[in-house]
Order: structure tokens, then sequence, then C-alpha cells
């Protein structure tokens, strides 16, 4: 209760957002400098108005300035202090010169400054999570720190939406992750929290990004070096995951290692890091499948309990240098590698029941998988500036290969109703798969006038997915090919272009226009059947954004995008993927992409508490099916374009500082869906209002102690066919800081008390399903972390490469 009356607080509080003036500025050494701590001064008496620190590039912003003479004063470890001249303020705004900062000389022992990021910052366009500022990410994965930042809701499978709305394009450093739902979902499970240094929310992204992801784009930056000198850091941890089934306590281990290397010396930055993990799970997911005769009357149900052990070894490693040609030119290479190799082996005890609970018959699983997946990832990129006012072109080339292999074996046990063997089949199979994209972008920039620039690029990709399985049965003393080999190859070419213009219309208005334009060339080519599709369509998606600055705490901003989600490349595939004997899913290469049309308003009221409006609805919405046999008792997954899908949602931020050692973020969300279609002769009518809590409190304590608690609430909402039950947790973290701030010791209690659990239903035509999951959500987690190198900060450039979309379509969640 007392956080719905912080809620209401935060709501009646918010009412319009930011000021007039402002102040922008560079700072620079031998290249721009990162984290320099700027202080904008009154000229009269030196009084301090506010403190800001400078971004990656080097520049600074201070907002809302009154009309005054200031002095800014620059200070950063290394360096001497400096102070600019008198700047005057008028009803405008004001560029200062930018000020070249000198090494200090080594007259004294060094002092260590470290500027702490907040856990949660809400920028203008974007939401950043800053995954070291927080104690409860240590020992965690990517997906872990996903599944509590604001507004992110992950489903049993893994899939990931976005303020209630599916469709995410999760990216890695820019580029797309071409995975599966299932792939995506393995790899950011296996990702540890400390090989990540941002995580980047943006519900509605300009035209200059690509037009794929209803609900927006997450894009997750991995750390890279910024000091001169050699510089880096290695983290060493160590957790366990606890389930409890009946009696017995299972205490699964894993570990999370990294280490993250920078040189940077003159005109080069050579970077990379290597994360070596082991991993250990284990999960429990009871199925109830209701099945009917014709007339709507019950015929019969199985009941299965599948007990998942799974356990792995992962790589992930990155290596890249920039080469700056000179003050006007820089080209970089970035290499990066991810290896798995796991043996999960569900084992699944299912019992056929007649209408009146009576047992008809059983079937005992076991599958036995042993897959390798193997990812690769090239780019070399090419930057030129043309003058200091911002012109430049830049140029990206890509190359991504994925190896994607798993050997299965399954084993079923068929038993009567007394329990007893009355039959044993076994099916064995082998399904490599590989994926191979090439992508080449280009990006200009042109600033017309010190108010208006426009932005124009395009961008080509080529996709060849190659999938292949082939099954085999026993049958008597040996095997035989069974019916269900098949044999899939999809290619794809995406051409596209966009224009991008924004502009300062006067002191109170900024506006923004893009249009990009896809056209999409597809085919289809089954092998062993020799059948085959084309299809090539071309959309236009424009985007508008447009800002009214009321007052100097209020501003308002309305923006609009229209957007494309495209089958992942695993959908269409037509293969059987085999959960056990009753259970399997299979792909369809007939699917249609969606489009979604996005409204967001949003307040912003003294640069921290931001409220927001948002509208959405989503056409030809690519829908998770269930698909059941009633003689056959089997069920499978499928996925069709059946339905229209419309979201509105209201949402709030509020960072809130109660005293100078306890802040808390605190983001709410309430949002309704409706899923509205027809499937076969069933209509389709689901809709649910739902809300989201997401609080952090942040601890800072004497002697370098820290203390972060922190949770998540969601409550039952609707997710494609799926109701969801609540779902919520609690995480409790500590941290001392030691050796004069070069070393961090973590501890992490995630889920202490076992809350977190996923339950749904899907009920529509003849389908009546309930499914519960519980896994080893409870974990302790401890690690240590030692920083080595200089402090001298030259930062090196932030790049986006050209597969921002492809990459996830190999398939994220959607």
């Amino acid at each position: 209760m007392k956080n719905i009356g912080i809620l209401l607080t935060i709501m009646m509080l918010s009412i319009a957002s930011v000021g007039q003036n402002k102040i922008t500025g560079l700072v620079q050494a031998e290249a721009p400098l990162e984290a320099v701590t700027v202080s904008l001064l009154r000229s009269k008496d030196s009084g301090l108005v506010k403190t800001e620190l400078t971004n990656r590039q080097g520049r600074f912003e201070f907002l809302n300035i009154k009309n005054g003479d200031f002095l800014l004063h620059f200070s950063a470890t290394g360096f001497k202090a400096s102070y600019s001249g008198i700047l005057t303020v008028e009803n405008n705004d004001v560029v200062a010169p930018a000020v070249r900062l000198l090494p200090q000389a080594k007259e004294m022992a060094a002092v260590t400054v470290t500027a702490k990021r907040p856990p949660i910052e809400q920028k203008i366009d974007k939401l950043v999570i800053n995954v070291d500022a927080s104690p409860s990410n240590a020992g965690a994965t990517a997906m872990e720190v996903l599944e509590k930042s604001p507004g992110i809701i992950v489903n049993n499978d893994g899939v990931i939406s976005l303020k209630g709305k599916p469709g995410v394009i999760i990216m890695m450093d820019g580029k797309p992750t071409y995975l599966s739902e299932a792939d995506l979902a393995n790899l950011l499970k296996n990702t540890p929290a400390s090989a990540i240094d941002q995580i980047e929310i943006m519900s509605n992204p300009s035209s200059r990004f690509d037009a794929s992801g209803n609900s927006g784009v997450i894009n997750i930056k991995t750390k890279k070096g910024l000091k001169t000198g050699w510089n880096g850091s290695i983290m060493l941890g160590a957790s366990a995951g606890f389930l409890k089934r009946g009696d017995a306590l299972y205490v699964n281990p894993r570990s999370q290692n990294s280490v993250n290397f920078n040189y940077r010396k003159d005109k080069i930055n050579f970077f990379g890091n290597y994360n070596p993990n082991f991993n250990k799970g284990q999960n429990e997911m009871r199925l109830v499948r209701r099945f009917y005769n014709e007339d709507g009357s019950l015929n019969s149900y199985a009941d299965q309990v599948t007990n998942f052990l799974g356990r792995n070894n992962n790589h992930t490693a990155k290596l890249g240098v920039d080469y700056f040609i000179d003050n006007k030119n820089v080209v970089g290479v970035v290499f990066t590698g991810f290896g798995f190799w796991g043996q999960p082996e569900p084992e699944t005890s299912s019992l056929i029941k007649d209408a009146d609970g009576g047992v008809l018959s059983g079937l005992n699983s076991a599958t036995r998988n042993r897959i390798a997946f193997r990812n690769y990832t090239s780019n070399i990129n090419y930057k030129h500036s043309f003058d200091s006012a911002g012109r430049e072109v830049s140029v990206d080339l890509d190359y991504v290969r994925y190896d994607n292999s798993v050997d299965m074996m399954l084993t079923t046990k068929v038993l009567d109703k007394f329990g007893e063997q009355t039959e044993q089949t076994q099916l064995k199979g082998n399904l490599p798969s590989g994926i191979d994209i090439y992508s080449i972008k280009a990006d200009y920039v042109h600033p017309l006038n010190k108010n208006t620039k426009i932005e124009t690029g395009i961008k080509s990709n080529f996709i060849r997915n190659n999938n292949l399985v082939n099954y085999f049965r026993s049958e008597g003393a040996g095997w035989v090919t069974d019916a269900r080999s098949n044999h899939f190859i999809y290619e794809e070419n995406i051409n596209a272009a966009y224009v991008n213009l924004g502009t300062k219309l006067s002191e109170k208005w900024t506006a923004q226009a893009g249009l990009r334009a896809e056209n999409t060339n597809t085919s289809g080519h089954q092998v062993i059947s020799d059948s085959t599709f084309k299809r090539n369509y071309t959309n236009l998606f424009p985007s508008a954004f447009v800002s009214y600055a009321a007052d100097k705490n209020n501003q308002l901003t309305l923006s609009y995008s229209r957007r494309v989600t495209r089958p992942n490349y695993q959908h269409l595939n037509p293969f059987i993927y085999f959960l056990d004997s009753l259970t399997y899913q299979k792909g369809n290469p007939f699917l249609l992409p969606q489009f979604s049309n996005n409204i967001e308003l949003g307040h912003t009221f003294k640069n921290k508490f931001i409220t927001s409006v948002n509208y959405s609805r989503t056409t030809d919405v690519i829908s998770e099916l269930l698909v059941q046999n009633t003689e056959e008792k089997t069920t499978y997954l499928t996925r069709e374009n059946i339905a229209a899908f419309r979201n509105i949602g209201l949402s709030v931020t509020a960072p809130v500082k109660w005293s100078p050692w306890w802040s808390t973020s605190f983001f709410g969300n309430v949002f309704n869906n409706h899923y509205k279609g027809k499937y076969n002769a069933f209509d389709i009518d689901l809709s649910n209002t739902a809300f989201l809590v997401n609080i952090t409190n942040s601890f800072t304590l004497p002697r370098g102690f820290g203390a972060e608690l922190s949770g998540f609430y969601r409550s039952r909402t609707v997710d494609q066919m799926l109701i969801m039950d609540p779902m919520y947790q609690m995480n409790i973290a500590f941290q001392k800081t030691l050796m004069k701030g070069k070393s961090t010791v973590r501890l992490n209690i995630r889920d202490p008390f076992g809350w977190q659990r996923f339950g749904a239903v899907s009920r529509y035509g003849n389908v009546n399903v309930s499914l519960n999951n519980r896994w080893d959500s409870r974990q302790v987690s401890a690690s240590f972390t030692y920083r080595f190198g200089k402090n001298t900060i030259t930062p090196s450039r932030k790049r986006a490469t050209g597969v921002s979309e492809e990459l996830n379509r190999a398939g994220q969640g959607s």
C-alpha cells in the first residue's frame, strides 16, 4: 500500500517538462575526454549552480539555465583544472568554446576520483541501466538483469515484452542477434552481467534504426575500456541456485568470470574481454492439457510433469582495435564470439485420464540432448568528420555466422492404466543449422545550421539460413529414417534507405521527422518435398517527434512511428522439435510480417519525473498457437497470423533521493492488452488490464559499504494467447570497496523467499491448457572484482554496426 501511495503521489506531482536555455560544450586532450567534472558557476560570486559529467564523446550539457553571466570549471584526474571565460545567457542557447585540458605534473601522490553512476538513468530518448552500479547484478546473467529492469516482462520461454507489448528487438553493441527465441534466451541466460556496461531501452526509435520491432529496441552494450595505457578488470564469481522438490533440496553450482582489458596510446585503442562460465540449472514444469469431443464435452486430459536438468560450459570473447588516422578519420575492427556446449536432459511423466479422472495410460519420456552452439561476428567500420560542426559520414561492413548442432535421443516408455510398461520407442535426431549474414551500411550527418540537422543513410543485407533435420526411429535391431526428416533453406535480402530531419523551431519547440523505406525479398525451399515460396514487398515507415518546453520545469514530448516485426528465421522453418512424445513445436513457412503504429506522449518534470501515455495497434499479429489432437492426445506449438493487437498504457519513472545515503528509483506501468481475431471457426477475444512496478533502493554506507534492496511485481496479464499469473521477486545485495577503490566484493541474494514462478492458462476454441513452472530462482552469488591500470580517460568511439535487426531475427522474442 505504501508503494501504491508513492505511485499516486508521483502521478499527481508530474504535470509538464523541461526548461529554456542551455549551455553545451566539448572537453578534450589528445581525444575527447569522458567523465570530466564540469561545474557551472555564477561569475559574480563563483557560487555553484550545477555540476555535470562529460559523456563518451567529451560533451556536456546544462539545461534549464536562467539568464545571467556564468563561468565553467573543468576538473579530471590526471589533468590540470581549467576555467572558461565568462558566458552570457540571455534567452539563448550558448555553445562554450572547446576546452583542451593539459596533463597534470606528477608532483604528489595520485588521488583517485570516481564518478559514481546511478543504477538507472532516464534520458530524453531512452532509459539507461548501468549494470555495474547495482550490487544485485553480481553473479547475475543478462536475462536476470533484463527481467528486473523497468518496463520489461520475460515470459516462461524467455520471450521479452516492453511495457506490455511483445515484439522487442534485442541488440548487442548495436547489432541484432539473429537467433531463434530459444537460442536468444539461451545466450542471455549465459551472458554474465559482469560483461555488460549498459542496457539502453528505447520504446520509439527514430528512422535511423531498422524498422523492425513493434515495441522498441533494447541495446545491450558490453564493456569497452576508455583509459590510456593498460587498463582493465578481473572478476571471479560463484553462485548457487536452490530448488526444493518435495523433501529434497537441490543445489546447482554456477561460475561467472570475466577479464576486460584496454590499451590506449596515441592513435591506437586496443580492447577486448573474455568470459568463461559454467552453469548447472534445474526447473520443474507441470502441464495439464484438456481434450474435448465435437459437442464440447470433456473427453480426457493429460497431466504431465517435466523435470529439466541441464549443465553447460560457455565462453564469450571480444577483440577490437580503433585506429585514429588523424583528427578527422578513424577506422575500427571488432571480432566477437560465443560458444555454448550444453547437455539439457528433460524427463517427463505423463498420465492420460478420462473425464472422471480415471487413468487410461501413461508415458515416461527421457530426452538426452547434446548441443553445440557457436557464433562469430566481425565488423569493419570507418568514420570521416568533415568539420567541427558535426558533418560526418560512417560506413560499416558486417559478417555474422551462426552454427548450431543438436544431437538428441528421445526414449519413451508406454504404460497401461496399472503403470505396467507395454512397449518402448526410441527416436534419435541430428539437427544442424547454419546462418550466414552479410551487411553493408552507410550513414551521413549534415548540420544545415546551428538549429537544424539532416541525417540520411542506406543499408543492404543478405541472409542465408540452412537447416537440416535427420530423424531415425528404432525398428527391430536397427534404425530407419523417420518421415519427419527435412531440409529447409531460407534466403532473404533487405534494402533500406532513410532520411531524418531535426530542427529547433523556437526557444520552446523542437521537432524531428523521418522516413524509412525497406524493400524485402525472401525465398524458402523445402528440399525433400521440393516445394518453394517467394515473397517481395516494399514498405514505408514514417516517424515523427515534437517537443515543447513549457517552462524550466516542464517538457512535453509527442512521438509516432510505424514499425514491423518479420518472422524469425526459425519460425519459418517447418521442422518438428520435440519436448516429449506428446508435445512438440513446428514452424510455419507461410508466416507474414506484422505491422504496428505507435504513439507516445511523454511529460518530464524537473528533468527527473517522467510520465508517459502510449498507444499502439498491431495487425497480422504473429501469434503462438496450441493445436491439439484429441484422438492421439498430442499438442503442438506453432505460429500464425490470426489477430489484431491493441495496447494502451500509462507509465511513471521517478528517482527519489530520501537522504544523502538513501535513494530510490521507481517505475510503474499500467497497461491494457487486447487481442481479437479468428482461428479456424473459433473467435478469439482476450483483454486484460495489468500493472508492473519496479523499485530499486540504493544505500551508501560508511567505510566503502553499500547495499541494495530491489524487486518487481507484475500482475495478471495477457501475452498473446496466454493469460499469465502474477509474478514477483525481491533481491538483497551488499558490496564493499577495498584496496583504495581498486577492488570490490559483492554478495547478492536473489529471490530469497522463492517467490518467483511462472503460471499461465491458454483457453480458446478447443484448447484448454494450464502451465506451472518453477526453477532454482533462489540464488546466492558472491564476486570479487579487481581493477588495474591508470585513471586517465580518453574514450574510444561509440559504435553501432549495420546488423541491428537481422541478429535478432535469428530470433529474439517477438
